[in-house]
């Protein structure tokens, strides 16, 4: 499940356990802690060491020492020093795998939103499986095809589903191929093929839709 989550609050943590936990993170040199609270430091918050120090207070620098301007302590800031390479962790906006994160996570968080997810393998092997029926079925639309459009007892073709739609059927015996290509030029289609015995040229079985045919006017094949 993929998670839209927000800390509680701005997180200062190891750059390694960011990685692990798949979190966006900024990279900070100013890092002071106070109070046992570890902080990233505003443009307006300031280390001790950076200050000026006399009887117990802070001056930002001697024009501020001679003028008595204290730096206030909730402004002031011990470095935080450490082995660990430290990162910022912003409050909002990270996009995680929950079932991975939420067991490794060991700060407060609430999820906004989340969305289920499948596991790589198995969209994987749901495509694959979409992909093969899909084969399979092309392959059995091509038998079938085969199958009712051609006669292998007497190794003709069979008209198809387009043959359904005529409604005018014509006979030419013994024609040539000009003559045909006149017919076809016409509307015609041909249906059949019909080599005879004794001619040099077969005999055509032509159809078409004819959308103005008046059946009591017609009621035989044209020659």
């Amino acid at each position: 499940m993929i998670s839209l989550i927000k800390f509680e609050k701005e997180l200062i943590i190891p750059k390694k356990e960011a990685e692990s936990l798949d979190l966006k993170y900024v990279e900070t040199a100013r890092i002071g802690i106070r109070d046992n609270e570890i902080k990233r430091l505003a443009s307006y918050e300031y280390f001790k060491d950076e200050c000026i120090e006399q009887d117990g207070k802070y001056y930002r620098n001697q024009a501020d020492l001679a003028k008595g301007i204290i730096k206030e302590f909730y402004y002031l800031f011990d470095r935080y020093e450490s082995e660990n390479d430290y990162v910022c962790v912003e409050k909002e906006g990270h996009l995680v795998n929950f079932t991975i994160f939420a067991p490794k996570c060991k700060y407060p968080f609430s999820i906004i939103e989340s969305v289920a997810s499948q596991p790589i393998l198995e969209n994987i092997e749901s495509i694959m499986q979409h992909l093969e029926n899909k084969s399979t079925m092309l392959e059995q639309l091509v038998e079938n095809v085969t199958r009712n459009t051609f006669n292998k007892k007497t190794n003709v073709h069979v008209g198809g589903g387009l043959i359904t739609t005529y409604n005018d059927l014509m006979l030419k015996e013994n024609v040539c191929t000009d003559v045909l290509q006149t017919e076809l030029n016409n509307g015609w289609r041909i249906i059949a093929v019909c080599v005879q015995p004794d001619q040099r040229r077969p005999d055509y079985i032509l159809g078409r839709y004819n959308p103005t045919l008046e059946v009591a006017a017609k009621q035989d094949a044209g020659r």
